[in-house]
């Protein structure tokens, strides 16, 4: 790491509210289930709600796709794979699925893989979290001073990701609680193109085993002079650990 992101003792204090490294350890996969609406899934062309069902990797950058409202399929860095629920038709493959963006603007349609991609690694990244910041390709360090909100005092990381790595954009910021329970995230998702700066706020933390984790995410947007609105929300969110 450069000077500038030194070891972090917020992120020590979060790892270790969330269960600690040796737990996680033993963890192989995230078994989750939610519901997963909001309209930006219109606009895209996938309107919900949508019945999720998904196993996340914890060892590698991999999720399998049990159920997506009409879709089942897999997401890796390089690859995505999607068929539709009951088809007979085999899996449909996409070999370096991020650069289907690269023709993108703000109001393009997307197809089945474009989705898979999105929730992929946007799915990936949050239950992974906050293991994965550990990463050798991540920098991070706690920002200064404290952000009042609702009568509390919330501490703040900053993560600068490196140049390709499956997330939302480069930097981002993350804000925790006097318990270390996420609170809100703070970014910009570029595959939207861009898309306004996003406020993703947690709510109704729960535990698992040892996992900490929020049962309802709840992303907002302002767009000045036209509207505050909720493009996506992650509901009812359950999940468990799968050990060795």
């Amino acid at each position: 790491m450069s000077s500038l992101y030194l070891s972090c003792d917020l992120l020590q204090s979060v790892i270790d509210a969330h269960g600690g490294r040796e737990y996680w350890e033993s963890i192989q996969s995230l078994a989750v289930e939610f519901e997963f609406s909001g309209a930006a899934l219109a606009n895209r062309g996938h309107p919900g709600p949508h019945d999720v069902k998904i196993l996340v990797d914890t060892k590698s950058q991999k999720v399998t796709i049990e159920k997506f409202g009409p879709y089942y399929g897999s997401w890796s860095t390089e690859r995505t794979e999607v068929a539709r629920i009951g088809s007979q038709d085999p899996l449909d493959v996409r070999e370096n699925p991020r650069a289907a963006f690269d023709s993108h603007t703000y109001e393009s349609k997307w197809d089945a893989h474009n989705l898979i991609y999105f929730i992929g690694y946007a799915y990936w990244n949050y239950f992974n979290f906050p293991f994965h910041l550990q990463s050798s390709d991540i920098q991070i360090r706690e920002v200064d001073g404290s952000t009042p909100e609702n009568g509390e005092k919330w501490r703040t990381l900053e993560v600068v990701h490196s140049d390709g790595y499956p997330t939302h954009t480069k930097v981002q910021k993350f804000d925790f609680d006097a318990r270390y329970r996420l609170r809100r995230m703070q970014y910009s998702v570029d595959v939207m193109k861009q898309g306004p700066p996003v406020w993703h706020t947690c709510y109704n933390h729960t535990v698992s085993g040892k996992y900490l984790y929020p049962t309802l995410r709840v992303v907002n947007v302002t767009v000045p002079d036209i509207s505050f609105f909720s493009p996506f929300v992650l509901n009812h969110i359950k999940v468990e650990p799968q050990h060795s």
